[in-house]
């Protein structure tokens, strides 16, 4: 899910440069267009004979962005509403423009840029939308052939791609390189992995390390990228009512909160324990305030030791003596690190009770925004951190409600430094301002783990990618191939 805009790559838009009106407080991307993009043609979908694998025109790139702001199903509609206004205009032969307010020009590049994937307004006009499968028309290297819900999704090859290699020894050749694949949905664990160990699947992602490391050992020739994953959930209250909106009552429930235990019994001590909002990754490390950093105030550092006679104390402080009950609304899925919780807590005389919700009632629960308390996982890929959406807003996942004047603030601040001076820029800004947000204790963060990636050595030209690109699960694959012949030496 990295988005960092000095690594992207053009898809629909052969390249981009944006421009800042300070006077008039607005901003504008330009966006070249590539010619020679055609609609994939599956003879046998009738919406993609409907388009006749025509050829991809300024009018469907204008239509599809303006349709993700103006319709009320669509992601970006829903997720930003800021970006509802957008003026979006030809300025070109194959040139489009988008001017914001400046204010939003950043998000603005990482929504259109993202999720600005092109559709035949025909297919639209047609049937309403391209939710079902068999109206799914589009320009990408793979056409869908087949789904059966819960199970699997089958895509071969758009032989009328318009992509080439753009690197390495292959660089100018035709993608993909492989005639389709399936993409297998096994509920069952111990399936999956029976079906990777025995040859049955390629490539399986996010195995926990418990998983990672029983199928290491059975299976050596296995190729294994570690990733942050395997996260734990945080533990997001409702920061805008008693007895959360105090700060000590939120400071008492980290120090009464053991990360160490936690990562040694429940992550194998592999955890990063400082792991909110995001957890640390490399592509982002400006943005990230470790514990052991030098300039990491004290007053954050001891939030992550446990001190259960600090917490009484602040308990005290804050008008609970003898603590209080609250009820926190999870999923069965986090009901066993829930209950580690429960009984730290109890220590402190903080009684809670786990009210488990199927998914269903959980998210209701979540989106309508009535918790006391909530089990909640990190929010969002950190690549959308300029969003601020969990710490800020009405957002259902600004989860602890929170209403901070100076993240406010200095949100808006970075998203102005973002365009006119850089992203370097507006990292930092955002590190600094960490220094008050983990201060005020508003969320009590889960523990970042490990998890693995495997793939057999007959995928070549791959490297354990989940996503290249923010978004675009599993599109490594229309750069790979297979070696027939390894996987017939390997016995499979």
């Amino acid at each position: 899910y990295y988005d960092r805009f000095d690594q992207k790559e053009g898809w629909i838009a052969e390249s981009w440069e944006w421009s800042v009106d300070s006077a008039n407080e607005e901003g504008t991307v330009v966006y070249q267009i590539r010619q020679g993009i055609n609609f994939a043609l599956n003879p046998d979908s009738e919406a993609s004979v409907l388009v006749g694998g025509r050829a991809m025109t300024m009018d469907d790139v204008l239509f599809s962005l303006k349709q993700m702001i103006t319709d009320d199903r669509a992601y970006i509609y829903r997720a930003n509403p800021e970006l509802r206004g957008a003026d979006i205009v030809q300025t070109g032969d194959w040139e489009i423009s988008i001017t914001l307010p400046l204010k939003d020009l950043y998000v603005g590049l990482g929504r259109f840029g993202n999720y600005g994937r092109v559709v035949p307004p025909e297919v639209v006009e047609e049937y309403g939308d391209m939710a079902n499968w068999k109206n799914s028309v589009g320009t990408g290297p793979f056409m869908v052939t087949d789904f059966m819900p819960a199970s699997e999704a089958t895509l071969v090859r758009n032989p009328n791609y318009w992509g080439k290699d753009p690197v390495g020894p292959g660089k100018g050749n035709q993608l993909p390189y492989i005639d389709g694949y399936k993409y297998l949905i096994i509920p069952d664990s111990s399936t999956r992995l029976a079906a990777i160990r025995t040859g049955k699947l390629d490539q399986i992602v996010s195995l926990s390390w418990e998983d990672a490391s029983a199928l290491k050992s059975q299976v050596p020739d296995l190729k294994e990228l570690k990733v942050i994953g395997g996260n734990l959930p945080s533990i997001s209250m409702a920061g805008n009512q008693q007895p959360y909106s105090d700060v000590r009552v939120r400071r008492a429930l980290m120090m009464a909160t053991d990360f160490e235990q936690i990562n040694e019994t429940m992550q194998n001590g592999q955890g990063q324990i400082l792991s909110w909002p995001y957890a640390y990754s490399e592509t982002y490390a400006d943005l990230y305030l470790g514990l052991d950093d030098p300039d990491i105030p004290a007053s954050i550092a001891e939030l992550y030791v446990y001190s259960p006679e600090k917490a009484k104390q602040l308990l005290a402080d804050a008008g609970y003596p003898n603590g209080f009950q609250t009820t926190a609304i999870i999923t069965a899925v986090e009901a066993d690190y829930y209950s580690v919780i429960k009984d730290m807590w109890a220590k402190v005389g903080v009684e809670v009770e786990l009210d488990v919700r199927e998914r269903g009632g959980w998210a209701g629960v979540f989106r309508a925004k009535k918790q006391e308390a909530i089990g909640y996982y990190p929010q969002g890929p950190t690549s959308m951190w300029y969003t601020g959406i969990s710490i800020m807003g009405p957002g259902a996942v600004n989860a602890s409600f929170i209403d901070d004047p100076v993240i406010n603030e200095t949100m808006a601040d970075i998203r102005i430094a973002l365009v006119t001076e850089g992203e370097a820029v507006g990292l930092k800004m955002y590190r600094e301002m960490l220094k008050h947000v983990l201060d005020q204790a508003y969320t009590i963060p889960g523990v970042t783990g490990i998890s693995s990636h495997f793939w057999w050595p007959w995928i070549k030209n791959y490297s354990g990618e989940y996503s290249v690109g923010f978004a675009f699960l599993n599109n490594w694959v229309k750069w790979v191939w297979v070696d027939q012949d390894l996987k017939k030496e390997m016995g499979y």
